[in-house]
């Protein structure tokens, strides 16, 4: 059967499915073993990774749009703490280094306990075995594991191990970088004995109510860490994420996550708590401030008072009809209206220079009275303080987390010393608007008390002393009547905002690791290493793998396959006559009769393009299977340079192509007989130094020409034409040339020898044979072929034969 010719030498690239899941069919096992490696590191990753918990809470903030019926509504001016809240400044008041240090040092979160399993070592909170109590004034080695064995309930072995380590101080929250912690330690102290040395100190104190006989004598290994301030709060900030539930609500959510959720509840708790009440403790703080701030002016007015009111009983004592006469001037009411004008300004001075020493004088606004509160109505001066009142709030977070330097603090610190100035000149202008006033007030008193003059001595004694003891006596009430207001403004204060839903777990399954992908991806990758690897390794392997590989490189015809033999001669045919290898010879031998069909005499040169391809055993067996069909054939070893089949004939190569080339020998001299009828051969023999010249020598030809005469089919086993032009010199006698291609050995670049030779017409008849073709590693398992009956194989599209295994 002739093979077909291939009309294209590029052909369009499509991708067999099927041939590739066999392909991959083919490493089973990679895959198995790949998907139990993947399989077993999910398993252990989601055996002894620490789990990851989602806690959350969700805290309702009153923002712009919300009505106010708390009782600082009640009294005019105590709003300037509990006005209106933005939603960004409230969360970003929630996460302020401020708030999460209150949280932080209430929950004692400086010192975090650890318990050392055989593989993982859980966080402990709540159920320590042990507590420590830091000395804050002592200098400390932070972010160290002080390792503690538990010998017995007295005492326990300390060690710990530092390197270079700077040393912190809790006082000034700093590192001190003059001091290192360079040592090694491990020494038995008792529980409550204070453990002391120049680089730390501190107490452990055993905890009795979670302190089992298990956990004193089993699991007795533990450990603490020492936190800076600094980082502790900057990894809490970090890990917290607050956001409102949606753009039109003022409900806010907290989430944290980390590998201890009971501390993580108690933090969330915390945080709220501690808002809540910050927030409240600042609408309290102004009434407090108020009160006090009146109290001290009672004190001086309720003084004056008594006296004022012990000499007008005197007076009236003495002078008994006096109540009667001043009633009838009109002129002493209005100057009484007068006076009680006068003791307003007058307690509005005292607290305006109150307030301005305190512009200028105090650092913070903790003391700050409203203006309101005192019945001040100025809305500038209400806005300048609140201002000043959130600067004092940033300065103080920054100085928290930031360096004295630091650009941002410095501009706060700007812009807070300008507030000042402008709030100073703002009251230095009211109290010289005040004082104006007093003088008016004061011009218009003397102007009545002018008139009253012309009364009596004891008349005008009376009124004076009368309007001055009701002068007080109004500046006293107007004080009580305040103090009363802010009084019950403090009782009625409630927060602002309130917790909705206290710190929970959102889940009883821990956020990482995710146990069900762990094990999806696991097989993902099992299944997707090998394929990726088998890809690349085809990709990027240049050997010849398929037939496609030939045809997509090559138009020379493909004559056949032969399948891979283990046996250990050549003589394949010869020794094993009905194998499926002999059978795919024979098919060989079948469609060579179709090549160069007008030829009664065949010479086929058989060649390849390097050593190793099977270049010999084809020959032989070729050469084999046309002398057991009954024809006259004769078999020439034309390798000069590595002859080989003297070996596979056991014959001795001291006489044959290179003698008789050289005339040392005659032409039946050089011939031998082989074990196989109808079939001489020709061997090498001993290999000349110029075998490139013996080959193309007339007495070649002259060769050729009287084996013609001799043989049908003359079988030549040439050089490979790729390292030498010796094979291509024998090649030209021939009028059929195979060209062995190796199966998994040969590459495909070495299919361009061969193309270079068909295409400049250098030769007859080329094709190609395949040889050594492993049918399990291609196509879908089957080669070229199905199999059938007791191992033998008939190519299915006519052209080679395999040995199944």
């Amino acid at each position: 059967m002739v093979a077909p010719e291939n009309t294209n030498v590029k052909k369009e690239e499509t991708i067999d499915i099927k041939a590739q899941l066999f392909k991959f069919y083919y490493y089973w096992y990679y895959f198995v073993i790949s998907i139990l490696f993947c399989v077993s590191i999910a398993f252990l990753y989601n055996r002894y990774s620490k789990p990851i918990y989602s806690v959350s809470s969700t805290l309702l903030i009153r923002d712009e749009s919300d009505s106010q019926l708390g009782a600082e509504n009640l009294l005019e001016g105590l709003e300037i703490f509990s006005g209106k809240t933005n939603l960004k400044n409230e969360i970003a008041l929630l996460n302020s280094f401020s708030i999460t240090k209150q949280v932080v040092e209430g929950l004692n979160f400086g010192v975090s306990y650890f318990k050392h399993g055989a593989i993982l070592t859980p966080a402990l909170y709540e159920r320590t075995p042990f507590l420590v109590d830091i000395d804050s004034t002592h200098l400390q080695i932070t972010s160290k594991d002080f390792h503690i064995k538990v010998l017995n309930e007295n005492e326990y072995e300390l060690s710990i191990q530092a390197e270079s380590d700077y040393l912190y101080n809790p006082v000034t929250e700093r590192f001190n970088k003059n001091v290192f912690a360079d040592f090694d330690l491990e020494k038995t102290y008792k529980f409550g004995e204070l453990v002391k040395t120049d680089l730390f100190s501190f107490t452990v104190n055993i905890n009795i109510n979670y302190f089992s006989e298990d956990e004193m004598y089993v699991d007795n290994h533990f450990s603490f860490v020492l936190h800076d301030i600094t980082t502790l709060l900057e990894a809490y900030t970090n890990r917290i994420t607050i956001n409102p539930i949606n753009k039109e609500s003022s409900v806010l959510k907290l989430n944290i996550t980390g590998n201890s959720p009971a501390k993580n509840i108690a933090y969330l708790n915390k945080l709220t708590e501690i808002y809540i009440n910050n927030g409240l403790s600042e609408k309290n703080m102004m009434a407090i401030n108020t009160v006090e701030f009146i109290e001290k002016q009672l004190i001086n007015v309720g003084d004056s008072l008594r006296l004022l009111e012990l000499s007008l009983e005197k007076f009236k004592s003495k002078n008994p009809k006096l109540g009667i006469t001043y009633k009838e001037y009109g002129t002493f009411f209005q100057l009484q209206k007068l006076s009680n004008e006068l003791s307003v300004l007058k307690t509005h001075h005292e607290y305006y220079q109150t307030l301005l020493n305190y512009i200028q004088n105090s650092k913070n606004n903790d003391r700050i009275v409203a203006p309101s509160s005192m019945g001040i109505a100025d809305e500038l001066l209400n806005s300048l303080i609140s201002n000043l009142s959130v600067l004092y709030a940033e300065q103080e977070d920054l100085k928290l987390t930031t360096q004295r330097k630091n650009p941002k603090l410095i501009s706060v610190e700007v812009q807070i010393t300008h507030l000042k100035n402008i709030l100073s000149e703002n009251i230095k202008n009211i109290i010289t608007a005040n004082q104006i006033n007093v003088k008016e007030l004061n011009e218009r008193i003397k102007s009545f008390e002018s008139e009253i003059k012309s009364l009596p001595k004891t008349e005008r004694d009376f009124v004076h002393l009368q309007r001055d003891f009701n002068l007080s006596e109004n500046i006293y009430k107007y004080l009580l009547e305040k103090k009363e207001e802010a009084k019950i403004a403090q009782a009625g204060n409630i927060a602002d905002h309130k917790v909705i839903d206290y710190a929970r777990l959102d889940s009883q399954k821990p956020i990482s690791p995710k146990r069900n992908l762990s094990y999806f991806l696991s097989l993902l990758f099992g299944i997707g290493i090998p394929i990726t690897f088998i890809s690349f390794r085809d990709f990027f392997d240049d050997t010849i793998r398929t037939r496609e590989d030939i045809t997509n490189s090559s138009k020379i015809p493909i004559l056949g396959v032969i399948g891979h033999s283990n046996k250990a001669t050549n003589l394949v045919v010869l020794n094993n006559p009905k194998s499926a290898l002999s059978e795919s010879f024979r098919s060989i031998r079948t469609n060579i009769q179709y090549l160069a069909s007008e030829e009664t005499q065949k010479i086929i040169a058989i060649s390849s393009s390097v050593g190793g391809e099977g270049k010999t055993f084809c020959s032989i067996n070729v050469a084999s299977v046309l002398a057991l069909s009954g024809h006259k054939t004769i078999l020439i070893g034309a390798d000069l340079r590595k002859p080989k089949i003297h070996q596979d004939f056991q014959t001795l190569h001291t006489v044959g192509l290179s003698t008789f080339l050289i005339n040392k020998c005659s032409l039946q001299e050089m011939i031998q007989k082989s074990q196989i009828e109808n079939m001489d051969i020709i061997i090498s023999g001993p290999t000349p130094p110029n075998p490139s010249e013996l080959l193309d020598s007339p007495k070649m030809d002259q060769l050729m020409t009287a084996l013609r005469k001799e043989y049908t089919y003359i079988v030549i086993d040439t050089p490979p034409i790729g390292l030498v032009t010796d094979g291509v010199s024998l090649m030209k006698h021939a009028n059929i040339n195979l060209f062995i291609v190796r199966h998994l050995y040969s590459k495909k670049k070495i299919l361009s020898v061969a193309n270079n030779v068909y295409d400049n017409n250098h030769v007859k008849n080329l094709n190609i044979l395949i040889n050594d073709y492993d049918y399990k590693r291609t196509e879908y398992g089957y080669g070229y072929g199905y199999g059938y009956g007791y191992g033998y194989g008939y190519g299915s599209d006519g052209y080679g034969y395999y040995e199944e295994k």
